[in-house]
Formats: structure tokens, C-alpha cells, sequence
């Protein structure tokens, strides 16, 4: 059973050894983030908590730098970030909600 508290990152391509350690060292950085571990070709990242606003735009940025899939990120909405993570003039709100938000 998945973690509530995980996104998963799958097949990241690293463009150079520098580019590898930067999204590591970003991971470290980010309070919110409790632990990762791989498998395979998957990246399971774990919070400690459910992401603020500031957190949950840290990781839309950190998504979309390396390719994550932003859909898992759907499942940290809450009624206090709904209307800006929601908004369709942004460029995260389809890559999390689809078409139907």
C-alpha cells in the first residue's frame, strides 16, 4: 500500500553529474521531505507532513524541473490552497488536475 505521504519519481534523466547531485541536494533542503530511498528505476519520497503552500510550490517547481509526475500531487489539495493550485491560468493546474479542473 503506497504511502499518503509519498510521490514517486520515476526515470529521471540527469543531464550531468552536477545536475544529479543539485536535485539530491535540493531533496536534503526541503523540510517537508522526511526520507527517500530508491528501487529500480523509482525514486519514493516520503514527507513528514502535508506540504504548506510554500512547500507545495517548492515541489511543483521541483516536478516540473525534473520530470515528475505532477498528477500525484493532486491528492495534497485542501481547501485552503484549492484556488490558486486550481487556477487555470497557471501552468501547474493541468499538469496536476488534467484537463477537468
Amino acid at each position: 500500500m503506497p504511502h499518503s505521504l509519498q510521490i514517486v519519481a520515476t526515470n529521471i534523466l540527469y543531464y550531468h553529474e552536477a545536475d544529479e547531485r543539485a536535485f539530491f541536494e535540493w531533496l536534503d533542503r526541503m523540510a517537508f521531505v522526511e526520507e527517500y530511498y530508491g528501487q529500480v528505476r523509482d525514486l519514493f519520497i516520503n514527507f513528514n507532513r502535508l506540504p504548506t503552500d510554500d512547500d507545495m510550490a517548492e515541489i511543483i517547481g521541483f516536478c516540473r524541473r525534473y520530470g515528475v509526475d505532477m498528477a500525484q500531487l493532486a491528492k495534497f489539495e485542501t481547501p485552503e490552497n484549492t484556488a490558486w493550485l486550481r487556477n487555470p491560468d497557471m501552468v501547474w493546474c493541468r499538469e496536476i488536475f488534467g484537463n477537468a479542473s
